[in-house]
């Protein structure tokens, strides 16, 4: 790039030195010596600006004050925090560990889905560290050349910190940026006190030779915030919106409305609500509407279909209010002929041979809610029942829930390590398994069918159901 600008500069020089043309008429000399001036003039501003520009950004953020907590203005990932800390008190004893010959990380890559705080945390972190700090400006053309320029004045710096956003969308540029990132980490010195901070929505777009020790080793998730934590960031915005909660606000009922949405959903919901609303005399049946503005947006279609859609969603919520030992209930909303059912895992991650059968007859609920009460199914309940299959093909293929579990699925694109008898077998087990869940849910739903209706017509009403509506409704 730099050469780039040296050239074109010597070829302004060699212009300046060229004879003046020669013109019979004067004004017409006269215009063309003053366009040229203008053009040499843009050409010079065009010079300067590319010569200035840098890179990366060299930012000093503000210190901690005194007495507050690090990392103390992110709500929640109290995991997640916990291990961030570690990395900023082992950034800030670089030097004497390294003297004792320990090797600290030297990258972090924090990854999630959009919208849950990871350029929060990463400033947090910064403040925390008290460095300069570089950080990597992606537009730049020549990426490897910024890399390798970036990680040179960091060392310069000594103590610092490089940081990369969207490292995806950075890597995906050209091949190259991933050997150049190699090769500048590995450059890293003992002596060197560099950390590196990324961020990325795309875990599986990052290459693993980048991910080994040495390199961006330390890997952490940012989850969505939980019901509760979604709680305490929804009032910390209306504390800086100086709004007031009403009287009857329920901080359990909302905690579980606002579970499953993201750190920038639980913002957007404030600033819906203020937009919709004002500052003044804020009602709870607001706060819902906003929620459900924000939580459950749908594509609208015709409405022809929507008390069926209600009842398919209404299935969902009577079943699972049958298995309160896994699942809370948080909300139902319909748009036109489209519905969304929501329920919180009590215990994440928990797979005993119960709670599978349970999102099992969950799942194929709607479906077989729809055909019991209005006689017909629909073409949107095949995401339904693909989810009732994958669930009794995991218990069965690789819970060890099957004397069959043996029965391993594909390795490799085109590749199997089962035999067609045992393919056959297995699939004979799952088809009796999903009959004898079809047979009992149906049982289930023609012994709640007043249940389910009474559920379907008042979300058909109101389109957005919260928990206690739900419960109360079912009873």
């Amino acid at each position: 790039m730099f050469d780039l600008v040296k050239k074109i500069d010597e070829e302004n020089e060699v212009i300046e030195e060229e004879d003046e043309p020669s013109f019979d008429d004067e004004e017409e000399f006269e215009e063309m010596v003053q366009a040229e001036k203008r053009m040499r003039h843009l050409c010079k501003n065009e010079l300067d600006s590319k010569k200035e520009s840098s890179t990366y950004q060299l930012i000093y953020t503000s210190k901690l004050e005194e007495g507050e907590q690090p990392l103390g203005r992110v709500i929640g990932h109290q995991n997640q925090k916990k291990e961030l800390l570690s990395v900023i008190e082992w950034f800030k004893r670089s030097k004497e560990l390294k003297e004792k010959g320990v090797s600290i990380p030297k990258g972090v890559i924090l990854f999630c889905e959009p919208g849950n705080g990871k350029s929060l945390l990463i400033k947090e972190i910064i403040r925390c560290c008290e460095a300069p700090v570089f950080v990597f400006q992606g537009e730049q053309i020549n990426v490897v050349e910024g890399i390798c320029e970036t990680f040179k004045k960091a060392r310069e710096a000594g103590h610092a910190i490089i940081v990369f956003d969207e490292l995806d969308l950075l890597i995906n540029k050209e091949r190259r940026v991933v050997r150049a990132l190699q090769e500048n980490l590995d450059g890293v010195e003992s002596s060197d006190d560099i950390l590196v901070l990324a961020a990325t929505n795309y875990m599986r777009e990052i290459p693993d030779p980048l991910l080994r020790h040495g390199r961006l080793e330390k890997l952490i998730k940012i989850p969505y915030p939980t019901g509760e934590e979604a709680l305490e960031l929804l009032k910390k915005h209306f504390k800086e919106f100086n709004l007031e909660f009403p009287k009857d606000f329920d901080d359990e009922e909302v905690a579980l409305s606002l579970n499953g949405i993201s750190c920038a959903g639980v913002k957007a919901v404030v600033n819906d609500l203020v937009l919709r609303n004002g500052f003044e005399h804020i009602t709870s049946e607001m706060i819902d509407k906003s929620i459900y503005n924000i939580t459950d947006r749908v594509k609208d279609t015709p409405e022809e279909d929507n008390l069926e859609v209600a009842i398919h969603e209404a299935g969902h919520a009577v079943v699972a209010k049958a298995f309160p030992q896994f699942f809370l209930i948080n909300r139902l909303n319909i748009s036109g002929a489209s519905g969304q059912f929501h329920a919180k895992e009590v215990e994440r991650g928990f797979w005993p041979y119960e709670k599978v059968i349970a999102d099992i007859k969950i799942s194929m609920a709607g479906v077989l809610a729809q055909k019991i009460i209005c006689g017909r199914g629909s073409r949107g309940c095949d995401s339904d029942l693909q989810n009732t299959r994958i669930d009794a093909y995991n218990m069965l293929n690789m819970c060890g829930y099957s004397s069959c579990w043996e029965t391993l699925p594909v390795l490799t694109q085109g590749a199997r390590t089962d035999t067609a008898i045992k393919r056959r077998k297995m699939e004979k087990k799952i088809e009796t398994l999903l009959k004898k869940c079809e047979k009992e849910t149906a049982r289930y739903i023609k012994s709640h069918k007043i249940q389910i209706s009474a559920l379907g017509k008042l979300l058909f009403e109101k389109k957005h159901l919260k928990s206690s509506e739900i419960l109360s409704c079912i009873g």
